[in-house]
């Protein structure tokens, strides 16, 4: 079995399911998910603050009917971020946020940067979830572009520094959840 990690993973399941621009601000914890991004060949462009991250996403959205990720950092860039999230919630268009995220064991006592993403990321998508496991990576992506694709609204994921290191045991044949048919 190979062993791949987190930030791979996220990378490998968004490129299967057609996602081709990621807009953001790369630092802790998501910085390795815009490195694996780009060695898949998905195209990321780094911005200068995560509301213009987000209403990019959620250009790309309007532009090509298909779901534009924003990679944003955790608390105050989630925050940030809810602009674009609004504004493509308001009008129809596919738009994936993946925002940094304290470890849940650490929620309460004072997290870096903590915040209740989901909590506050659910108005503006149909879903929002944390990401609480890495093998369970591909299926939160898939439903997250499935999701935003139809009928078209954006959609939001939590992502810890934890979960990028960690390895996922993969056999030799993986097969990745895909709507392709």
């Amino acid at each position: 079995m190979s062993e791949v990690d987190g930030a791979t993973l996220v990378a490998r399941s968004l490129k299967r399911q057609g996602v081709k621009f990621m807009f953001g601000i790369v630092g802790f914890p998501v910085g390795p998910i815009a490195l694996a991004a780009q060695k898949e060949g998905i195209t990321y462009v780094g911005m200068r603050n995560e509301q213009s991250a987000s209403y990019a996403a959620q250009a790309v959205g309007y532009l090509t009917g298909r779901p534009g990720a924003c990679l944003v950092v955790s608390g105050p860039g989630v925050v940030h971020a809810l602009a674009g999230l609004a504004n493509a919630q308001q009008n129809g268009w596919p738009m994936i946020l993946i925002g940094g995220a304290s470890e849940s064991w650490r929620n309460g006592m004072g997290a870096f940067q903590e915040e209740r993403q989901v909590l506050i990321a659910t108005p503006f998508c149909k879903f929002a979830h944390a990401v609480e496991h890495v093998h369970r990576i591909p299926f939160y992506v898939e439903m997250a572009v499935r999701t935003t694709s139809s009928p078209k609204r954006p959609t939001s994921r939590g992502w810890t520094s934890r979960r990028a290191a960690r390895t996922h045991h993969a056999p030799r044949r993986c097969r990745m959840m895909s709507n392709e048919r």
